[in-house]
């Protein structure tokens, strides 16, 4: 990708916007690559724990953002809060990703799934 992306930005004269985007990408999975490198070495990444509380985060995530979906839904309704199409997939999307990131990260301090 940090190829492409030089190559991309030398032909197009740094007018293309695909170049940059290449370039940083291709940098951004170096930099993980690396320190996943550093700070696993040649072990495994995940182990029978780490799945299960991946996959108990992302259940968690979901069930938020379903009750969070039905909660627009109800403030629409009843016109407390009126959103666009896109506002209101943006804020559901933004809450699924991050509520899955708050549970994985909750599970994972707290030791296992029970």
């Amino acid at each position: 990708m940090i190829t492409s992306g030089i190559v991309s930005i030398l032909l197009t004269a740094g007018e293309a916007i695909i170049g940059t985007m290449l370039l940083a990408a291709g940098f951004a999975f170096l930099i993980i690559g690396i320190s996943r490198h550093r700070k696993y070495g040649d072990e495994p990444e995940s182990d029978e724990r780490s799945k299960k509380i991946g996959a108990y985060g992302i259940t968690y995530a979901w069930l938020t953002g379903l009750f969070f979906m039905v909660g627009l839904f109800w403030l629409d309704y009843f016109g407390v809060l009126r959103l666009g199409t896109q506002n209101a997939l943006a804020l559901s999307v933004v809450v699924l990703a991050l509520s899955a990131v708050v549970y994985q990260t909750w599970l994972f301090r707290k030791g296992d799934v029970e």
